[in-house]
């Protein structure tokens, strides 16, 4: 209808779809999108409610439309909790799920933690509520919790994607490079496109495992993905990478457009400093982590 709240798509009994449309003596316009749906995708919307139609006899309707766009409806990203809806959670953690929904929306992180915590125990086979829990507890930076609840979500719903993005992150910043790698490789059995940071995680794993050559393919990688310059650690990686292979130019240079890209992180100073100092004796002296902080 025009308020777009049809049920749609509609037909008739011979299967032709069947448009609300308001009639204009020069164009048929109509309140219509095209949408994609795909389980765990959330898909962007292309408003097709004025294109013009032919009127006339022999009048072509062909159209070219802009590509529509998936993407996770829980990308993973560090700080980010994405709740599913009430009615998701299934019958006996759906009382304390609904308390932690209620908790958050006030940011009262330690009481939504609680509920949640409620949840799974009422229903461990419960992923959603793991995977939520787990990113809760990594935005609060208790990371071991963090990882503990997220393997517990891959266990009840092997089909989470998200889950091994964060396991991956959480290993690098815990220092457990084969957990981090065995989380990293399972990720992209499956998916290659959708989670492009799980490249930028690779590179970190793959440089303090002293394969060079790997993390410089994986952190180009994650850059070629990122369109929008949210993985730009890459560019840091690239740069220690390049001071292990002794080719201090490049290292400067990469290291360089890291600080120029991400000026607001919290180790710049000390990245300054390193980068100041390159091919000085002392400049090793300074131990700065390969990922964010």
């Amino acid at each position: 209808d025009l308020q777009g709240s049809a049920p749609g798509p509609i037909t008739d009994k011979k299967g032709h779809y069947l448009w609300t449309q308001v009639v204009d003596p020069l164009t048929w316009t109509r309140v219509c999108y095209l949408q994609a749906r795909l389980p765990g995708f959330v898909s962007s919307r292309i408003d097709i409610s004025n294109m013009s139609l032919a009127t006339t006899a022999g009048g072509s309707n062909e159209k070219t439309m802009p590509d529509l766009v998936l993407s996770p409806h829980d990308s993973g990203d560090a700080g980010s909790v994405v709740m599913i809806g009430e009615s998701e959670a299934p019958g006996k953690a759906r009382t304390p799920y609904k308390a932690a929904v209620k908790a958050l929306d006030v940011d009262n992180i330690d009481e939504g933690i609680q509920q949640l915590q409620l949840a799974v125990n009422a229903v461990p086979k419960f992923g959603d509520g793991w995977n939520i829990l787990g990113a809760l507890y990594e935005r609060q930076h208790m990371f071991m919790e963090a990882r503990d609840a997220l393997q517990h979500a891959l266990e009840a719903n092997p089909k989470l994607l998200s889950p091994y993005l964060r396991i991956a992150r959480i290993s690098n910043k815990l220092g457990d490079w084969d957990s981090a790698a065995k989380a990293e490789d399972a990720l992209l059995k499956v998916d290659k496109r959708y989670y492009p940071e799980i490249y930028l995680q690779q590179a970190i794993t793959r440089a303090e495992m002293k394969d060079y050559a790997g993390a410089e393919e994986s952190a180009k990688t994650a850059l070629s993905l990122d369109p929008k310059h949210h993985l730009v650690r890459a560019e840091y990686v690239l740069g220690r990478v390049a001071l292990e292979k002794g080719d201090l130019a490049s290292a400067k240079e990469h290291i360089a457009n890291y600080i120029n890209m991400d000026a607001n992180a919290a180790d710049v100073p000390k990245i300054q400093m390193q980068l100041e100092n390159l091919g000085k004796p002392d400049a090793s002296a300074l131990s700065i982590s390969l990922a964010r902080p």
